[in-house]
């Protein structure tokens, strides 16, 4: 929340908590989710993706695996596993045929007796392999199925701009799977407002100024793709401010104001082409029309905004003459 003792021209965007981070993410953003955008690749487990050093030693010890016989796309699963636990011995999922590990989801042994793994977004038949560390020997496999992609998303056809969207989901709430807002035909998120599947359905998405055409994404943390998508329509959002045309500098004066009243909604009087997001005197949209200000001590040109603490930029402003 905004504070009276904070000094002017600071602004403090309050990203609404939708995300377990976006939330506006990546998608994490921070969606992403690495919401500020979504999560980076797993990781490469040493030696896992090199050529196969000179072979030493065996390791003794059978290996086993159990996990289930088909899994849905994008979700996460647990495996459970015998074997030698030796160093580096990892887990993992791949293509049916494959014949070596090239970066697919995976868990050391040194975890534990199960671990768990993130099935492909792609649907078809894939292997779980246990795989010795030392020298990439694959000591066990599994046939395991990942079926279709299943998921949905509801949200309103349309929307005004600066308003909170709630949007409902279905899907397999993968680890930083994310649901955002981008303009049609935007091939990729780019840091726009997000919140995390596993903040719950339905989830909240603050909008920007901005309106057109846009499209709502349901997107899998896993490998950053667009599972679903639906169309919504952002209307301009309209905001009107009445004011005294100049007044003297100290001065106490009242503005009439109408708009989104959303949460942190303010309006302030500023000087004349500051940054959005500056403030002198302010006070909180919730307190109704008119808000009453006070006239900065100098005098000069100023403005007259509506602005808020939850998105960027000023939906409206009026001149002031300071006297």
């Amino acid at each position: 929340m905004r504070t009276r003792a904070r000094a002017a021209g600071i602004a403090a965007v309050v990203l609404t908590s939708i995300v377990a981070g976006c939330s506006s993410g990546a998608p994490a953003a921070t969606p992403p989710p690495t919401p500020t955008a979504p999560p980076a690749a797993t990781p490469t487990p040493t030696g896992a993706a090199t050529a196969s050093p000179t072979p030493t030693a065996p390791l003794s010890g059978d290996a086993n695996l159990d996990a289930p016989q088909e899994v849905p796309a994008g979700a996460k699963f647990s495996v459970t596993w015998t074997g030698p636990n030796g160093d580096r011995d990892y887990v993992t999922i791949v293509s049916a045929g494959a014949e070596k590990w090239t970066n697919e989801p995976y868990f050391y042994t040194s975890d534990g007796p199960s671990g768990d793994l993130v099935a492909p977004t792609t649907d078809g038949a894939y292997a779980l392999w246990y795989v010795r560390g030392v020298d990439n020997v694959i000591l066990a496999r599994r046939a395991i199925r990942v079926r279709p992609f299943e998921g949905s998303l509801s949200a309103p056809d349309t929307a005004t701009a600066a308003s909170i969207v709630e949007v409902a989901w279905t899907g397999p709430n993968g680890p930083g799977d994310y649901v955002t807002i981008v303009k049609a035909g935007a091939e990729r998120w780019t840091n726009e407002w997000y919140f995390y599947t596993t903040a719950g359905s339905p989830g909240k998405i603050n909008l920007g100024l901005e309106s057109g055409a846009f499209e709502v994404w349901y997107v899998t943390g896993a490998d950053s793709r667009t599972m679903v998508r639906r169309p919504i329509t952002i209307t301009p959002v309209e905001v009107t401010l009445t004011a005294p045309a100049a007044v003297n500098r100290n001065a106490q004066f009242q503005v009439a104001w109408t708009g989104p009243n959303g949460p942190q909604d303010y309006i302030t009087i500023v000087a004349a082409g500051s940054a959005p997001g500056a403030y002198t005197s302010y006070e909180y949209t919730t307190r109704g029309s008119p808000i009453t200000l006070t006239a900065p001590s100098s005098p000069g040109n100023y403005e007259v905004r509506y602005q808020s603490d939850r998105v960027t930029g000023v939906f409206k402003s009026i001149p002031i003459v300071v006297r």
